[in-house]
């Protein structure tokens, strides 16, 4: 069959109509009771819907796309690069039922990968950040998985039943009219390019026409440790953080983020314990004087930043009278509590936004920090605020916490134009990621396929990706840990959580050897990296006078075609590399820990075979 999109338009009064007979790559004008349809024949396509009257907004708008189905090797599921790790067989697609909302922003994006694992298919819908339902229709799964109609349909829902299309978009047109973009994508086996890189198209055009900055710093840039995974937050005091500081700076880490628990019981605390989250001042316990915390940190080299979830209030706040009137509540008006046990400022209320700015901008005017970890959004429950006590003046709450970090941003970077900010992918894709400097990967530990893997789908639109903070373990040979310190590279920022104290030497040594080889070509990964392979075994990044080619996992022979170094984060001793016409090359090989074993003259001229070490770097001299 060929493929056909259908557009469902409804309308606040509750009309409905379904327009059909669209085809990709062919425009397409039509009208049903005065609601009319538009759409290009360009590539992404503009569509666009016009109410018969500005007085009954658009409310939401269906596109569902019908094709043959296909057997792919995987799928890549809208998401917030968070969860979709889980998902990406076929089985686990069919009957499939997501929804981006405040607490997982998802690229609406589908990706399908062929038998040459590199896509075949893509289908999408570009346009601003608000709640977006997606559904597998076709094959069903009512009580038994059912393909006999050998179809592959799929809806992309914009605007819900409980968030409709917000009215700074329905009614910003004099005439009602919405315009979005359709992305579709369609290629032959051994036609069609890694899905990062259709991630990075789609994005593109994202940024391109909605002006979407890719925002990021140097100061971000810079390896990373924090104090969540390795420690109880109960434990982490003072001198624990000064300490890990002096370390870490030997081992080339310059950012330290102070996290859950400076102030009162962490989250890691059970749950009948209550939590103070919300007043903002460090516990005298376990910090006896953040101003001085502060200076001990730059002093050793190190620039502090601090764990915050401005709008996370919990019942043993002080402040927690004084500011319920702004908590998010049922539409019955009883206050909603998280499963963590505290209640969250509404981002639809200027007023509560206000709080949250100034709380974000006290850690610089009182203690001046260098930047900020901001947490849990992704923990607000999707629900519409009914809390009378406050106004909203908006009608997403995607669209409050979009005004909220963009405040937040703009006031802390008034006050230090590079202030470091971390965010997380779950409040990620480009349109949030520009009120950060870096975007993290979500939470991780132990699990360094997954922290890659999560890493590289921000990868895919932001070269500010941050991975999940990496433990290194004693059980982690020298070899192993150069080979998970430069997978973190290959995707992004190096991020650490490691009780320094009880790192082995040796291990030591690998970082301290990756840090430096990492800060001293910094620059060049402001850039994005470019995968080589579908499966994101190989990965290229231009660093101006050469190339830096990342082999993990599978790892896989590469082509150059100027000087380059390799870095072998796999523990495969077998290196094809192919120059064609290049007859001599000198090549350089280095061990984990950065020493020079040996040096060959090569030629290049076809493929050759180079003996490797585990978690080595391989210099090449064209």
């Amino acid at each position: 069959m060929a493929v056909q999109l259908k557009v469902r338009v409804f309308l606040g009064s509750g009309k409905e109509v379904l327009f059909e007979g669209i085809e990709p790559g062919k425009a397409f004008a039509g009208e049903i009771e005065g609601v009319k349809l538009s759409v290009g024949a360009e590539s992404p396509a503009p569509v666009t819907v016009t109410p018969p009257a500005a007085s009954d907004p658009v409310a939401s708008i269906e596109y569902d796309l019908f094709t043959d189905i296909r057997n792919y090797h995987k799928v890549i599921i809208p998401e917030s690069g968070r969860w979709y790790i889980n998902a990406t067989q076929m089985v686990s697609f069919w009957g499939m039922e997501k929804e981006s909302a405040v607490n997982d922003f998802k690229m609406p994006l589908y990706i399908f990968t062929g038998q040459d694992l590199n896509t075949a298919m893509a289908f999408g819908v570009i346009g601003r950040n608000y709640e977006t339902q997606f559904r597998t229709l076709e094959p069903a799964v009512p009580r038994a998985l059912i393909v006999y109609m050998r179809r592959l349909s799929m809806r992309i829902k914009r605007g819900t039943n409980l968030y409709p299309i917000p009215s700074a978009i329905a009614r910003a047109n004099a005439d009602g009219s919405v315009t979005e973009h359709f992305y579709y994508r369609r290629f032959d086996d051994g036609q069609g390019e890694p899905w990062l890189m259709t991630l990075r198209d789609f994005a593109g055009y994202q940024k391109k026409i909605f002006n979407v900055p890719d925002v990021g710093n140097v100061a971000s840039m810079a390896p990373l440790w924090c104090s969540w995974t390795d420690w109880m937050s109960d434990d982490v005091t003072d001198e624990v953080i000064v300490h890990n500081v002096e370390e870490g700076v030997k081992l080339g880490i310059k950012n330290y983020i102070i996290d859950d628990g400076w102030f009162g019981p962490g989250l890691d605390n059970d749950l009948d314990v209550e939590l103070n989250i919300g007043d903002w001042r460090p516990d005298p316990t376990k910090i006896k004087d953040m101003n001085q915390l502060v200076r001990d940190v730059k002093a050793a080299g190190g620039r502090p930043l601090i764990w915050c979830a401005p709008h996370a209030v919990a019942t043993g706040a002080d402040c927690y009278d004084e500011r319920k009137k702004y908590f998010v509540a049922s539409q019955d008006g009883e206050l909603v509590e998280t499963p963590n046990k505290f209640y969250s400022l509404c981002f639809m209320c200027a007023e509560a936004r206000e709080i949250m700015a100034d709380i974000c901008s006290s850690f610089i005017e009182e203690w001046d920090f260098d930047g900020a970890k901001y947490d849990l959004f992704n923990c607000v429950p999707n629900i519409r605020c009914g809390n009378a006590d406050h106004q909203h003046d908006c009608d997403s709450m995607m669209e409050g916490l979009d005004k909220t970090l963009k405040l937040i941003a703009e006031r802390t970077r008034a006050i230090k134009p590079d202030y470091i900010i971390e965010l997380k992918q779950n409040y990620g894709t480009p349109f949030l990621s520009q009120y950060g400097s870096m975007t993290r990967a979500g939470d991780t530990p132990y699990n360094t396929e997954g922290n890659f893997m999560r890493t590289a789908y921000v990868q895919g639109y932001s070269p500010f990706a941050i991975n999940d903070y990496q433990t290194i373990t004693d059980e982690d040979s020298p070899e192993a840990a150069a080979c998970i310190a430069l997978k973190m590279m290959a995707v992004g920022i190096p991020t650490y959580s490691i009780d320094l104290d009880r790192l082995n030497q040796n291990n030591k040594n690998v970082l301290a050897h990756c840090n430096k080889w990492y800060n001293d070509n910094v620059s060049a990964f402001m850039n994005h990296r470019v995968p080589l392979d579908g499966e994101n075994n190989r990965f290229k990044l231009d660093a101006g006078d050469r190339d830096f080619y990342f082999l993990v996992n599978d790892g896989g022979p590469i082509t150059i075609d100027r000087s380059a170094t390799v870095l072998n984060a796999t523990f495969s001793k077998d290196l094809f590399v192919n120059a064609p016409g290049v007859k001599t090359a000198k090549v350089t090989f280095f061990d984990c820990f950065g020493k020079q074993v040996r040096q060959e003259t090569v030629s290049l001229d076809g493929w050759a075979h180079l003996d490797v070490l585990p978690g080595s770097m391989i210099q090449i001299e064209l």
